[in-house]
């Protein structure tokens, strides 16, 4: 997989080593980048290690290694604006979810498809690969078509206000089957 040469990429790039592997000290972190085809400064390093909020310190391990900290769910959907912004989005915009194969097709008002599309693209949810989206329709593409039809559950769970754990890791609550994810919201 090939990631462009910006600063988010090399960002999330640093992130996934520093999760992946056992990273104690920049001197490794900038070699194992290069290996990767990103060449970075130390003080850029540096600079990018407090950006995503890196810092050395004991992992579960007991290993001594740089770790970042996990992000909390509010934070991963929208930076400072929490999961309440998200579902007033969700609530907001999404007429209609409907998974197909790996695919989940949402439809929004007129216009609405980019903002919900950039909202999912920043939620962190694991089942997200990427979004494109139209005028009034975005289409989600997940890694198969379990994930898309647990998603196009969630999506219409938060949308309809019965649940602010919609959007954790999802495990089908109250004895829900992925089955339903094919309902269409009306409202």
């Amino acid at each position: 997989m090939s990631s462009p040469q910006t600063m988010t990429a090399r960002r999330a790039q640093i992130r996934s080593l520093l999760l992946d592997t056992i990273v104690t000290s920049q001197d490794q972190l900038r070699t194992l980048l290069r290996e990767l085809g990103v060449d970075v400064t130390q003080a850029t390093l540096s600079r990018d290690l407090e950006a995503i909020g890196a810092a050395k310190g004991i992992a579960p391990d007991g290993c001594v290694r740089y770790v970042v900290p996990e992000m909390s769910l509010a934070t991963r959907l929208v930076p400072a604006a929490g999961l309440d912004l998200i579902a007033r989005v969700i609530g907001d915009v999404l007429v209609s979810a409907v998974a197909a194969e790996n695919l989940v097709v949402l439809r929004t008002p007129p216009g609405a498809a980019m903002y919900l599309a950039g909202t999912l693209d920043r939620s962190g949810v694991p089942q997200i690969v990427g979004t494109v989206a139209g005028d009034d329709t975005v289409i989600v593409v997940t890694p198969g078509a379990s994930e898309a039809a647990e998603l196009c559950v969630r999506l219409l769970d938060l949308a309809s206000g019965t649940g602010a754990e919609a959007l954790t890791p999802y495990r089908s609550p109250g004895g829900r089957t992925a089955s339903s994810a094919s309902r269409r919201r009306t409202s």
